[in-house]
Order: structure tokens, then C-alpha cells, then sequence
């Protein structure tokens, strides 16, 4: 007996974790995603995802310097970005690099933090 074949949604081939948005009502492929739209500060303080990164533990293990022009770096191939939803970018589509997303690993680490944060949203949030 065979079976059909799973579809694969042509929007999200990297079969990546749908998000929701905390704070208006729009759903994100990936985690990359969903920083990358609160990074453009309509929903919260503008630049507070990336200043947030820095107040999690683990942050030595993905951030150099804030005032720095990339202070996000691939731990794994040491690439640097300028916004840490380029990191997020990366990790998901790099089948090299994407270990550091997995439970234990510093990004997975970073994503809780940002979960368990903004899930009672405090001042970060912008009320229009």
C-alpha cells in the first residue's frame, strides 16, 4: 500500500515554526520572521529586540558589543549581522549552522527569553 506525499507549502519550504505576533494579529514563518517585524518598531520600542538580546545570560555566546556595527555573530561559523533577526535568518537556512536553534543550544535560548518576556508585555509595547 503507498500513501500520498506530504505537501510541502510552497510559502514555508523549510517547513519552519509558524509565530504569532504578540501584539497585532499577524502569523510569521520562522522565528526570523516575526524579529525582523518587531525590529521595525510598529509593535514595540524601536530598537528594543536587539538591546533585549543583550539582558538574556547567554548573550556572550551569539553578541559582541552592542555599540558595535554587527554585534550579533554566528557562534558556529563566527558570520556577524547587523540585527539579530539576521541571525535567526541564518541559523534557520543553514543546514551547517542550524544546530544552535536545537533545546540547549544558545538561540533556542534566546527564543524562550523573548517568549517568556513578551508574554506579559510591559513598557516595550506601543499603545496606539
Amino acid at each position: 500500500m503507498s500513501y500520498p506525499a506530504a505537501q510541502q507549502d510552497p510559502a514555508n519550504p523549510l517547513d519552519l515554526p509558524l509565530y504569532e505576533c504578540w501584539f497585532c494579529p499577524t502569523r510569521w514563518i520562522g522565528f526570523s520572521s516575526l524579529l525582523f517585524h518587531l525590529e521595525d518598531g510598529c509593535c514595540v520600542k524601536k530598537d528594543r529586540i536587539r538591546t533585549l538580546a543583550f539582558e538574556c545570560p547567554e548573550y556572550g555566546f551569539y553578541g559582541n558589543q552592542l555599540t558595535d556595527d554587527n554585534p550579533f555573530f554566528c557562534f558556529h561559523c563566527q558570520s556577524q549581522f547587523p540585527q539579530i533577526s539576521y541571525l535567526y535568518y541564518h541559523v534557520e537556512r543553514s543546514s551547517f549552522c542550524s544546530h544552535l536553534l536545537d533545546k540547549s543550544e544558545c538561540l533556542d535560548a534566546l527564543r524562550d527569553f523573548y517568549i517568556e518576556y513578551y508574554e506579559c508585555p510591559g513598557t516595550d509595547y506601543i499603545h496606539f
